[in-house]
């Protein structure tokens, strides 16, 4: 007699005014191919009107309600209508794909369904790559407009920071929340703490810009923001680290284009003592951790040591088998060249012919692009009917009017050209290239993991050196044309 297996449905949507797929239409496809391919459905996670981005998924009731059921083993095979109902990027995918490894379960998107081969899963690994590399130039046009604001050291969007308004898209003091600034800096220059600054602040009533009291960690950001001594930075790409987000290297950089509350040598010295207080948190991730393989065939470990002021990184045994460490920088170029090699003019044209058998047609990737517009339109027009909200109440300054006129603007304008974005007919064999240089041009952690499944250390040909035999993870689609994706 046939075992049948069973299944579970997760189906989401963003926003209760969306209108793409609904809850219903996705659990209907799910329960098609169940059907189809011989599974019961035994139960349906459901979450409505929530986000798919990483930082959300916490938020997600019945997602994370089902992450603890497959923890449990209660789960085998979970049925969804497309990848990005449940993350849409691939470092989400990646880890959710590491979590249901352990449980034994698998994910199956029955509108994308590419199989269960080696190759069909490094494939859907580049298109997850692909899709979220074009969504993040979904903006560009409106960058460019931001840009051109910013080479005029006008305001650009968002809050001002504490101690400045802003008119006509002009930076102004507002005197009462820069005396508080002051303050700040120089009770961090004497080495003092904010207890009695932050009771000081909450007794007169003033608040950071959102609306909240004034706190650490609010007055840490003050503290650590140049535009204070009148230099107007502007990045058109927030970076993903906060430090970097304040100090937006390769932005757009104009000195004295601000009003000056804090001039710049009590500006620094603050900058040096609160450097000199910084503890050092968790190193990023060593760029091949995980993939570095000892002569012996265990794994090698990661290590920091630290001699006469000098910091040294290696790979070592896990099994201690005797064999040499290897030093890291020597792996970590090693990996970037043969990314570089294996991403030739030759293996690029076989990479991007394979992804291109693997799309599911013109309908799908319209359908994708069509979502993330959307996506895009509603969080900007959800700003702006906050604003308009607002404004109504009908109990604000004849300022903070003019203020929230110009930011509705400014929305307005981005709502605009959010409007007029073309959709891509596909992604053409110029598109996967263009990305590909990208990655090509400077292979980091990701690119290194995407592109690397296994990295064997073995002896050199003199006894001293160390020489990496390296594996492709588009071995299979690189072998039938003759290469099998080691150097």
């Amino acid at each position: 007699m046939k075992i049948i297996e069973q299944a579970v449905i997760y189906a989401r949507f963003s926003s209760d005014k969306q209108t793409e797929l609904s809850i219903e239409a996705q659990i209907r496809a799910c329960r098609d191919y169940a059907a189809q391919h011989g599974l019961l459905v035994s139960e349906v996670y459901a979450d409505e009107a929530i986000s798919g981005k990483g930082s959300k998924t916490a938020s997600r009731r019945q997602y994370q309600k089902l992450l603890r059921d497959c923890e449990k083993g209660a789960v085998s095979v979970i049925l969804v209508h497309k990848y990005d109902r449940v993350a849409r990027n691939l470092g989400e995918h990646v880890n959710l794909e590491a979590r249901l490894k352990k449980s034994g379960a698998r994910l199956v998107a029955v509108a994308q369904d590419f199989g269960e081969s080696n190759e069909a899963k490094i494939m859907k690994a580049l298109m997850w790559s692909l899709s979220e590399y074009y969504v993040d130039n979904l903006a560009q046009e409106t960058r460019k407009g931001l840009k051109e604001v910013a080479e005029k050291g006008l305001h650009t969007g968002g809050y001002a920071p504490f101690g400045y308004d802003i008119v006509n898209q002009q930076y102004v003091v507002n005197e009462l929340e820069a005396g508080y600034v002051r303050k700040m800096f120089d009770a961090a220059q004497r080495r003092e703490g904010f207890a009695a600054l932050c009771k000081e602040m909450a007794a007169a009533g003033i608040t950071g810009k959102r609306g909240k009291p004034i706190k650490y960690p609010q007055i840490y950001e003050i503290l650590r923001n140049e535009k204070y001594t009148g230099v107007y930075l502007y990045s058109p790409v927030e970076a993903d680290k906060r430090a970097k987000r304040r100090s937006k290297p390769d932005a757009i950089r104009k000195e004295n284009a601000l009003p000056i509350i804090v001039d710049r040598a009590q500006f620094m010295e603050v900058q040096k003592i609160m450097d000199e207080r910084k503890q050092t948190g968790r190193r990023d991730r060593y760029l091949c951790s995980g993939l570095v393989y000892c002569r012996c065939g265990a794994k090698m470990h990661g290590i920091t040591t630290r001699r006469k002021g000098h910091e040294y990184q290696y790979y070592t045994c896990s099994k201690k088998c005797g064999a040499p460490v290897v030093h890291m920088e020597e792996v970590d170029r090693s990996a970037r060249e043969y990314v570089q090699e294996l991403l030739n003019t030759e293996n690029q044209q076989k990479i991007a012919d394979a992804l291109r058998q693997y799309q599911a047609g013109e309908g799908r990737r319209m359908s994708e692009f069509k979502q993330a517009l959307k996506k895009r339109i509603r969080e900007r027009q959800a700003q702006y009917d906050a604003l308009m909200q607002n404004l109504a109440s009908g109990a604000l300054p004849p300022e903070i009017v003019a203020d929230m006129g110009e930011k509705m603007r400014e929305v307005k304008q981005e709502i605009a050209i959010l409007k007029a974005t073309e959709p891509p007919k596909d992604f053409t064999v110029d598109t996967i290239k263009s990305w590909l240089e990208s990655i090509k041009a400077a292979p980091d952690r990701e690119a290194v993991r995407l592109l690397i499944e296994r990295i064997d250390t073995k002896e050199g040909e003199e006894k001293e050196k160390t020489a990496f035999e390296m594996q492709s993870t588009l071995k299979a689609v690189l072998s039938k044309h003759g290469c099998g994706g080691r150097i």
